[in-house]
């Protein structure tokens, strides 16, 4: 026994003895064109292996710069696979003997190029072909030497690698996926193997996208009629590196982190995935949405068709759950669904949290408490739904940081049908102010959708208005403050080229009927642009960027979203400003004109009547009032003064300062070249009454062209 045992030492250290000579004395790179065309012949694609080299433990080569050219039938400027090294391990025996059996292939860096042509074959689906068989003998023919009829391996692993993908079939463009580490196990044509690919993405802590599982046999058509079952892993992904990822357009407004896992089994071209996913930190468009979002679903697909059956799914906004079936079609672009969301009566806060996010409804900083029925059918292209179903909360109440008082709306009902989305008369309150409105939005999936909306409240006072605003998001009026009374009754009637607030805006109609005072007008400093203008302005007189004005009153005429003012009055601390033109409320554009009366008590500050001498802009009388024409252009925001020489001109050749306000009637009526009314005739008995022109509102029509008292 002993012997034996001696003897089975010595033959195995000889068999050392053998490896360790073979390893030192062998050239491996004598092997290099047989290992080519082994490679070639089982591939089917050229190959181009640079320098060589042989390790033991397991006994493996190690190839430099390795290139497997692409398909001839795919026409790319890139090879199928490059790689900067390549370990191959092989047979010791066989080595021995001449010949060389594969055993595994690892790769470091590689880059992979996946193409699917327009007749919806992939570029790698030649590789399950392996090597043409030979034509069978005929009884006169001896039989060839067999060859190996498809590619195998037990191993293969891509270290830090990179696949581009290229889809010819639905027009997309190459996109690069990386870095990417993958290994696949025990794979031969034919025969079903392991799998095991993880991306690692870019950024903070742990962001991994796992795929583990089993598939194939691979068929010639590709991946998408493989067997397959597997389990896809999401850990902490951020969604802007996921965006990037996935390159795709739906994320391009959400940031975060997901998570999750889901099953997924596949046969035949039907695909069935079932799972959970978590998503934290959740924006929307820069919105905090403010809590955690998770989804429950459970789904399958054909995979040719490209249709998604949502058989179910459930949305959670936080602790809001809202059910979700229908099914998805994802070949078109825009995606195309057909989808009911339903709820029970559940709370509204996390709802119009996620809708406001969206620009939808509230504004992002306010808080909604309520609650909300929702049971609605959603059908068509994603960025054209139409909706059927209802809508309906109650005791719904609006606060935030930004509204002096919670904003209330008892009932508020959508009816939605594919033509039209329909609101209940609701009431708006806050404080003592009640705004009441409707909606009604016809054809809204159309090219040419119309409205029919109303907006009215009798006596409202301005703050409680612009609280009710900020609660929409409407921020408009944010450049008023103070206090006093308005009055509206606005209706939007008509076609829009879209549904877009500016389109909204130039389908407005109604009036306005103002009152306000001890208020401010942020944005520019009119007291000191007039005396700009006026050539007075004092080097050390700083801009306030507001203007103070003590009063203003006037009524306004909207009229297809253009408003129209003839009598709006601002009494400030130097006088009056006294102001008739339109602003265009989509762009806030204005066309105003504008006559300056400053008292004499300033005028006495300034330098009295003597400023009549040398000004150009502005003009003095007798009774020590200066009086300076102005043209109000620019924005709301932002409104620019600039002299009115017209009027000035008429001013000065009239001599009518000496009652500016009475005399400016007829200035504006000359300039755009109207006639004087026609003087009696000789003989005549008959006398016309002349028109007092002691009232401002009167004045202001004649002089910027207004129509009859």
């Amino acid at each position: 026994m002993r012997k034996l045992k001696i003897v089975a030492g010595i033959v195995v250290a000889l068999i050392v003895v053998v490896v360790v000579a073979v390893w030192l004395l062998l050239d491996v790179n004598k092997y290099r064109p047989q290992i080519q065309a082994k490679l070639e012949e089982q591939l089917q694609r050229k190959v181009t292996l640079g320098n060589m080299s042989l390790g033991l433990f397991p006994v493996r080569f190690t190839v430099q710069n390795v290139v497997i050219a692409e398909d001839p039938d795919f026409k790319s400027q890139f090879p199928f696979t490059h790689a900067n090294q390549l370990n191959v391990s092989v047979s010791l025996l066989p080595l021995l003997t001449g010949n060389v059996k594969v055993n595994s292939v690892d790769l470091d860096e590689p880059s992979v190029e996946l193409i699917r042509n327009s007749q919806g074959v992939w570029n790698f689906a030649s590789l399950a072909k392996g090597a043409p068989t030979a034509p069978a003998p005929t009884p006169t023919q001896p039989a060839p030497p067999s060859k190996p009829t498809a590619f195998s391996l037990s191993r293969l692993s891509i270290n830090h690698g990179k696949i581009a993908v290229t889809d010819l079939l639905k027009g997309q463009p190459r996109t690069v996926y990386e870095p990417i580490d993958a290994s696949l196990r025990d794979y031969a044509s034919g025969q079903p193997f392991s799998f095991d690919v993880s991306a690692r993405l870019p950024g903070e802590g742990t962001q991994e996208i796992r795929v583990k599982g089993t598939g194939g046999p691979l068929p010639e058509a590709g991946p998408a009629a493989m067997p397959l079952k597997a389990a896809i892993t999401l850990t902490n992904i951020d969604i802007a590196g996921l965006r990037k990822f996935l390159d795709s357009e739906y994320l391009s407004k959400a940031a975060g982190t997901v998570g999750g896992e889901t099953q997924v089994q596949s046969q035949a071209g039907k695909l069935a995935a079932k799972g959970a996913l978590n998503l934290k930190n959740v924006k929307i468009g820069g919105v905090d949405v403010g809590y955690p979002v998770d989804v429950d679903y459970d789904l399958s697909s054909d995979v040719a068709t490209g249709i998604v059956q949502v058989t179910n799914a459930t949305l959670k906004l936080g602790p809001t759950p809202i059910s979700v079936t229908g099914t998805l079609n994802t070949n078109p672009t825009p995606l195309d669904v057909d989808l009911r969301l339903k709820s029970g009566e559940v709370s509204i806060a996390e709802v119009a949290r996620l809708a406001s996010a969206f620009g939808i409804a509230f504004a992002p900083d306010t808080t909604v408490v309520g609650k909300v029925i929702t049971d609605v059918q959603a059908k068509g292209p994603i960025d054209k739904l139409a909706l059927n179903g209802n809508v309906s909360g109650r005791d719904l109440q609006i606060s935030g940081k930004s509204l002096a008082q919670p904003v209330s709306v008892k009932e508020l009902n959508l009816a939605l049908t594919p033509t039209t989305i329909q609101s209940n008369e609701f009431q708006a309150t806050t404080g003592k102010t009640t705004v009441v409105g409707r909606i009604n939005l016809r054809d809204y999936t159309s090219k040419k959708p119309s409205i029919d909306a109303a907006l009215r409240a009798p006596g409202a006072s301005l703050p409680e208005i612009q609280n009710i605003a900020r609660a929409y998001g409407v921020k408009g009026l944010d450049q008023l403050s103070g206090a006093g009374d308005l009055s509206f009754d606005l209706r939007a009637a008509g076609p829009l080229d879209a549904v877009a607030s500016a389109n909204v805006m130039r389908a407005l109609n109604g009036n306005l009927k103002l009152g306000f005072e001890q208020m401010k007008y942020q944005g520019v400093d009119a007291s000191r642009e007039l005396a700009r203008i006026g050539g007075f302005l004092n080097s050390t007189q700083a801009d306030k960027g507001y203007t103070d004005i003590i009063k203003l009153s006037g009524n306004v005429l909207v009229k297809n979203g253009v408003a129209q003012t003839s009598d709006l009055q601002a009494s400030i601390a130097e006088g009056m400003i006294a102001v008739t033109g339109t602003s265009d409320l989509a762009t806030e554009a204005l066309n105003l004109r504008a006559m300056a009366i400053f008292s004499k008590a300033f005028s006495d500050k300034i330098g009295g009547t003597k400023v009549g001498g040398y000004l150009t802009t502005a003009l003095a009388n007798s009774k020590g009032e200066i009086v300076i024409p102005a043209i109000i252009g620019g924005t709301l925001k932002q409104p620019q003064f600039a002299p009115d020489q017209q009027a000035f001109l008429k001013l000065q050749k009239e001599r009518l300062l000496e009652n500016p306000v009475g005399a400016i009637g007829g200035i504006l009526d000359a300039i755009s070249g109207k006639k004087k009314p026609a003087e009696a005739e000789p003989g005549s008995t008959t006398t016309e009454e002349k028109p007092k022109t002691n009232n401002l509102q009167d004045a202001l029509r004649g002089l910027f062209g207004g129509g009859k008292k």
